[in-house]
């Protein structure tokens, strides 16, 4: 089985995915991970090439790692489930879970990265991309686990009671 973690950036999915992995005994996947070793860092790419050329890259890569017959947890970058092709591969393939972090969690946590999604933005305008793509994360998720504690330890062990119950 694989399970995909989505949600806004630095909602917890490749921290809380890689850990409850581990406490799974499955194997953990970061699709941003696995693109930087392919094609550079998203920021990269970013960079040098465009957003819509990290958005192919990453559909190529998510259609490739979907291909895997072991328990997986796939930790997805932030817009992943944004494009329709990506979101039909992981309806087709994938349960999908959408890591509903509260925001003053996210904001804590955007302080210590540098994402090219980001850059030239306001507070306010972090706040209303947030916004927007709440509902849409809500639509694709076969599961909304909400984190609202930074109990980190607490999120990890409920995160991997309810993949386990998948």
């Amino acid at each position: 089985m694989i399970v995909a973690l989505t949600g806004f950036m630095a909602s917890g999915k490749t921290t809380f995915g890689r850990a409850a992995a581990e406490r799974l005994g499955w194997m953990f996947v970061d699709l941003d991970e696995v693109i930087a070793v392919k094609h550079g860092t998203p920021a990269e790419i970013f960079a040098s090439q465009g957003e819509n050329t990290f958005r192919q890259i990453e559909s190529s890569e998510l259609a490739e790692t979907l291909q895997t017959d072991t328990d997986t947890i796939l930790a997805l970058g932030g817009g992943t489930v944004l494009r329709p092709e990506n979101l039909q591969q992981l309806k087709a393939k994938a349960k999908l879970i959408w890591l509903d972090t509260d925001y003053s969690i996210i904001l804590s946590e955007l302080g210590n990265t540098d994402r090219p999604v980001l850059r030239g933005r306001t507070l306010e305008q972090i706040r209303a991309l947030y916004d927007e793509r709440r509902p849409l994360y809500a639509a694709a998720a076969d599961i909304i686990f909400p984190i609202q504690t930074t109990d980190y330890d607490r999120v990890i062990t409920d995160l991997a009671a309810t993949i386990q119950s998948l």
